[in-house]
């Protein structure tokens, strides 16, 4: 049995000891140096080598056993055809070392098991290797795709402007200072446009960066935590529409600067009743009342209302039974009057209101 395994085994451990090497032997760089005598690699014995295992490959026990092991014959005399001469050179010193008597069955049987261990473990890492680089491949052409619909975004139509209206620079639509008006907050943007590049100056509430794609902006916004988020900017430039995460909106309104908007006035003079006028839909008496920056209509009011003062600036909802309305007001120096727009499913409206107790 023995030497039946031997006269079997020992052509299938060659090849076995020259594919384990393969999967063992990491790829070298070339380096410039003096070569030794004894290292200068003779041209014969690699010829040898090489003939020897083409014949190996050629053998049916050998193609036999490397199958039932799993392995690829076409990626071993693949394999074998890409070796160096130094690495031709290592198999046959190898081949030269095999064990002898009894103990070649038991070496040959383990290399065996060792070299399919090897080779299963190399292919699950392939297989892993591989995973990895097709998914971020399609991560790569997935925000490709993105930034190619986000350069085709056009800006959308302004809303009227109420009060002072700040400079505008074209060229840089997104350097400036921006007021939360509708949202979550109601802090302050103060951003920096370079070429397609904008960041946020150490005065912003927020830390931005972020990359201009036509008239839309995307980037990561720094707080607490790390939070993803777009907006698209207005034909006008004076206000810009997004999300945060695709899941916060908020709208945002340029000012002339960060201290108009924290100096403002208290507020205390929503309360009363208005005579407003500008769209049939909520035309009419409001009678509103407030409470710190809360503004809210009564019970005598036409028009249930709510909304969040901020000195100047009202912002809030009229609530109706189909859907309701978004709306923006800014009260006049004297605190009789005021002027503003309200958003209706066929459009933007302008609105104005008269105190009229």
């Amino acid at each position: 049995m023995v030497r039946l395994l031997r006269k079997k085994g020992q052509p299938i451990f060659i090849l076995m000891i020259f594919l384990t090497f393969l999967i063992s032997v990491p790829v070298q760089p070339a380096l410039a140096a003096l070569i030794e005598t004894e290292t200068v690699i003779n041209p014969d014995r690699v010829k040898d080598t090489r003939v020897l295992l083409n014949q190996l490959m050629a053998r049916e026990d050998v193609r036999a056993a490397l199958l039932s092991y799993g392995i690829n014959l076409v990626e071993a005399e693949r394999r074998i055809a890409a070796m160096t001469d130094s690495e031709i050179l290592q198999v046959k010193q190898a081949i030269e070392q095999l064990p002898a008597g009894g103990q070649v069955a038991f070496t040959e049987g383990f290399a065996l098991i060792i070299l399919a261990a090897v080779i299963v473990a190399s292919i699950l890492i392939l297989l892993l290797i591989s995973g990895v680089v097709y998914g971020g491949i399609k991560v790569y052409e997935y925000v490709e795709q993105k930034e190619q619909e986000y350069l085709k975004s056009t800006p959308y139509p302004a809303p009227p402007r109420v009060g002072p209206v700040p400079s505008v620079n074209p060229d840089e639509p997104w350097t400036g200072v921006w007021k939360v008006i509708d949202g979550q907050d109601s802090r302050v943007y103060v951003l920096k446009q370079t070429g397609n590049s904008v960041v946020s100056t150490p005065e912003s509430d927020y830390r931005v960066e972020a990359k201009v794609y036509g008239a839309m902006i995307v980037g990561t916004r720094f707080d607490m935590t790390k939070n993803n988020f777009k907006a698209i900017i207005a034909d006008d430039f004076l206000s810009f529409k997004g999300d945060i995460n695709s899941q916060t909106f908020f709208t945002c309104q340029k000012i002339e600067s960060k201290s108009a908007a924290e100096n403002v006035k208290p507020s205390g003079s929503w309360a009363g009743k208005w005579k407003v006028q500008g769209s049939p839909l909520v035309s009419g008496l409001w009678i509103l009342r407030q409470d710190g920056e809360t503004v809210i209509s009564t019970d005598e009011s036409y028009y249930r209302a709510k909304g969040k003062a901020a000195g100047d600036w009202l912002e809030g909802d009229v609530y109706r039974t189909r859907n309701d309305l978004k709306f923006n007001f800014a009260l006049s120096s004297d605190g009789n009057s005021f002027d503003g727009y309200i958003d209706e499913t066929t459009g933007t409206k302008l609105i104005s209101g008269i105190k009229v107790e």
